[in-house]
């Protein structure tokens, strides 16, 4: 299964990906508002081999796709939706620094939503991150998503035990997407 948009291709994870997801998820800088990383080698063959496996489960509940460009092949990062009880998804994505404000983001998270809507069938997708990680909220916002929700200190990030963070709830619903279209 493969999704396109004028500039993306959105692909399912191969064992070959290993040095582009671990360029992402072993830097710091990358994963500093993500619940996991800076990964080990380890860790990024242990997610590769657990992203292969979920995304060939039946019934499926994970769609987690590697994001390259269409020009080139270069993988800028990766995103997933995440299925819920009652036609519902979580969306997730992380994005590498160095493709860092060209809209990469923005394009395949909207793909990643009308996929949802359009192939999945779901009633709401929604998406959350760190109050403090602006650039992940103005995806959302770019998507149509609205915010429902700040929730206060029920987060942390990896390797700060010691503080809570806020987190946002975005969301959009089937009909909200249609309408923006």
């Amino acid at each position: 299964m493969e999704l396109h948009t004028e500039r993306l291709r959105l692909r399912k994870f191969t064992p070959e990906d290993f040095a582009d997801v671990h360029s992402y998820s072993s830097n710091a800088e990358n994963t500093k508002y993500m619940p996991f990383g800076p990964n080990t080698p380890k860790d990024t063959r242990e997610f590769i081999t657990r992203t292969i496996k979920q995304n060939s489960a039946l019934p499926r509940k994970y769609y987690d796709f590697i994001i390259e460009t269409r020009a080139g092949g270069r993988v800028v990062d990766a995103c997933g939706l995440y299925l819920d009880q009652d036609s519902q998804a979580a969306a997730g994505w992380i994005l590498h620094r160095n493709f860092h404000n060209k809209g990469y983001m923005t394009e395949a998270a909207k793909q990643l939503i009308d996929f949802g809507f359009s192939a999945l069938e779901l009633h709401r997708i929604y998406a959350t991150c760190i109050a403090e990680n602006r650039a992940s909220a103005r995806v959302m916002e770019k998507c149509g998503m609205r915010l429902e929700a700040r929730h206060k200190k029920s987060r942390r990030i990896r390797g700060d035990n010691q503080n809570w963070y806020d987190e946002l709830l975005y969301a959009i619903l089937c009909e909200e997407w249609s309408l923006s279209k």
